[in-house]
């Protein structure tokens, strides 16, 4: 009975004193710190696949309460895009799929450049023809445009 008293203070403890961990402030790298972002662009949608590292306390977060806490953080870093709907979350990693990234253009699909909600370490971006372009320490996706096979 004792062990289940302590089991339920640590859960509420985590609960009230870890809440604000969810929410992703843009010059705020102390507990999710992302590592990569891939963009696949797909016609005028995209799936972007994230790589992130949590820090002790956020770890312990996501362990008790579930992943889905990182589901706002998710959006803030894609903040500029209109449809935005995060799929799998991981512990270190999250699938995003975005609708109408680019829009298209008789024969080209453009891609207007778009501002992060955080800092990336690198971020590729991969295009329907197989080529790719890598940005380091992105803050912002680069204007670019891509043709659809």
């Amino acid at each position: 009975m004792k062990l289940i008293s302590l089991l339920v203070c640590i859960l509420l403890f985590a609960t009230f004193s870890l809440s604000t961990i969810a929410y992703a402030d843009s010059n705020d790298d102390h507990y999710i710190h992302f590592n990569e972002m891939i963009i696949n662009f797909e016609g005028t949608d995209a799936t972007v696949s994230i790589s992130y590292d949590l820090n002790a306390f956020s770890r312990v977060y996501v362990l008790l309460l579930g992943s889905h806490n990182l589901n706002p953080t998710l959006e803030n870093v894609l903040f500029e895009f209109e449809e935005v709907k995060v799929g799998r979350i991981g512990r270190s990693e999250a699938t995003v799929y975005v609708k109408n990234i680019s829009r298209q253009n008789e024969e080209y699909f453009l891609h207007d450049s778009h501002s992060l909600g955080a800092k990336v370490d690198t971020l590729t971006m991969f295009y329907p023809d197989g080529s790719s372009r890598t940005v380091p320490d992105a803050i912002a996706t680069p204007d670019t445009f891509y043709s659809d096979l």
